[in-house]
């Protein structure tokens, strides 16, 4: 299937992906840029390779992001790599992206005829949109508030930590007709892997028990448990 890639909100290339190792959730194909890669991008990818303590702070803060054609944003557990290499300027590009969930694969990578992201009610978001989201729940979870505590710094307990606090998240889709707007969650040792949140848009830390979640074991429970009855209720 073909994607963008993305650095922040800017487009750094296009590529259309094929599997390389399903069990490793390893997806790669060729990779071209556009001129914000060459202006912005390329030398931290040439010094990336030739350095013998790779610097992964500064990687990772490039914020890549990876969006299907279909509109679901790919989450890289095992990270992005660029092959893209100085002393080969005129060697065709390669971008591999490591431990995605086996669901994108399945459903979306390896059919000829790749099934939708999402049905309406619910609908794809944009890299614009996946941005504000993600920024708007850390407001509401108080996350860089807490982190800076001084009763914190003490290891005292935070007892109105929300459910998500310690964990990584990233916007996937939303619910057209309200603010609900499901995530990509990890944590180590948790079973849950996606968290639909009602954003409620105020801008800062919200009160006990919110912003309101909802848990689900993966994309499959996800879908039969709300999407597919939110689609029954829209469509009749």
């Amino acid at each position: 299937m073909k994607a963008q890639i993305f650095s922040h909100e800017k487009l750094i290339g296009t590529t259309k992906l094929q599997v390389g190792d399903e069990s490793m959730g390893h997806v790669y194909g060729e990779f071209f840029p556009t001129e914000i890669y060459y202006n912005d991008i390329q030398q931290a990818v040439w010094e990336f390779w030739v350095s013998n303590k790779p610097d992964y702070s500064k990687w990772d803060s490039f914020k890549w992001n990876v969006q299907l054609d279909n509109g679901c944003f790919i989450s890289a557990m095992g990270g992005f790599e660029f092959g893209d290499f100085q002393e080969f300027p005129d060697e065709p590009k390669r971008i591999d992206i490591a431990g995605i969930d086996r669901y994108i694969i399945q459903d979306f990578i390896l059919l000829e005829e790749p099934k939708p992201f999402v049905e309406e009610p619910w609908g794809a978001i944009s890299i614009e949109q996946k941005k504000s989201f993600e920024e708007e729940l850390q407001k509401e979870l108080g996350t860089e508030i807490n982190k800076k505590s001084f009763f914190n710094l003490f290891g005292k307990a935070n007892h109105d930590k929300h459910v998500l606090s310690d964990f990584e998240m990233m916007a996937l889709c939303r619910d057209q007709r309200s603010d609900d707007v499901l995530f990509r969650i990890n944590k180590q040792g948790f079973d849950k892997q996606f968290a639909m949140v009602h954003l409620t848009w105020r801008g800062y830390k919200e009160d006990e028990g919110y912003p309101k979640v909802q848990l689900y074991k993966d994309y499959d429970d996800f879908k039969y448990s709300r999407m597919y009855p939110d689609k029954a209720d829209w469509e009749h």
